[in-house]
């Protein structure tokens, strides 16, 4: 219990102190003592409110509290690592000032004829080029073009984060094609939270304190699982972030 009390003294008046810096508490709490350089008002709250809830609830509610406190914010954090794995990336098409950007690698060049030739078809006549060992190799048979043909599709198959899957479109896409990207993984990993609450409660308290029949029991387990189970399956579909950040779960 004193462990928990110092280190939540510790911890606890700097998280709250970082929110009312950002503007999500009360911006009283954000006040630091100019001569230790720590939120006093903070420390004097909670530390009141912790010392209070100490002397009232007993030490095995407490401990309970603090398991389920610990279990929840690591619930919270792995389902919104999940949504954020699914979200477009906003960065990529904002434009600065909302006007038209220029590019010169977008105007037309002239050829040796005086003819114009398009930039983007002249990217394309690279591609058909690839680095084998090091060398440059030209697609000049059938096979090396199929090869080409294949891998350009498999390009043109990825979508962008948050939308399904290419070859889920035609079974899902008149399900699921208007909803904006990444709303059907948030709501799957609200269903996936609370159906695994909710088959864990099952399976605890089912037979012993709930006194539920056996028919109940069963339907309620085979209805929580297929939930649990159709939520993975919706979140699997769908396309996740490409690009690989510096540190992330795999």
């Amino acid at each position: 219990m004193n462990t928990v009390l110092l280190s939540n003294l510790f911890s606890l008046p700097r998280i709250v102190y970082a929110m009312a810096e950002d503007g999500l508490f009360f911006s009283v709490f954000s006040r630091v003592n100019p001569v230790t350089k720590v939120p006093v008002i903070a420390i004097l709250v909670f530390g009141s409110l912790m010392a209070i809830l100490a002397l009232i609830f007993d030490l095995e509610a407490l401990v309970q509290f603090l398991s389920i406190g610990t279990l929840l914010a690591y619930t919270f954090v792995a389902a919104s690592i999940i949504v954020l794995r699914f979200q477009p990336d906003k960065s990529s098409g904002s434009s600065g000032g909302g006007g038209i950007k220029t590019d010169a690698s977008s105007t037309p060049s002239l050829n040796q004829s005086g003819q114009q030739v398009d930039p983007s078809a002249a990217v394309n006549e690279t591609q058909t080029f690839a680095q084998d060992g090091g060398e440059m190799k030209e697609y000049e048979s059938f096979s090396d073009k199929l090869q080409l043909v294949e891998r350009q599709k498999a390009v043109k198959e990825r979508r962008a984060p948050g939308l399904l899957k290419a070859r889920w479109e035609p079974y899902l896409g008149r399900i699921l094609g208007d909803c904006e990207p990444g709303e059907v993984v948030a709501f799957s990993v609200l269903a996936l939270m609370v159906s695994g609450v909710s088959l864990c409660a099952v399976l605890v308290f089912g037979n012993n304190q709930l006194n539920l029949p056996v028919w109940s029991f069963t339907l309620l387990l085979v209805i929580f699982s297929l939930v649990f189970l159709l939520s993975l399956a919706l979140i699997w579909v769908h396309e996740q972030q490409p690009n690989h950040k510096t540190f992330q779960v795999s």
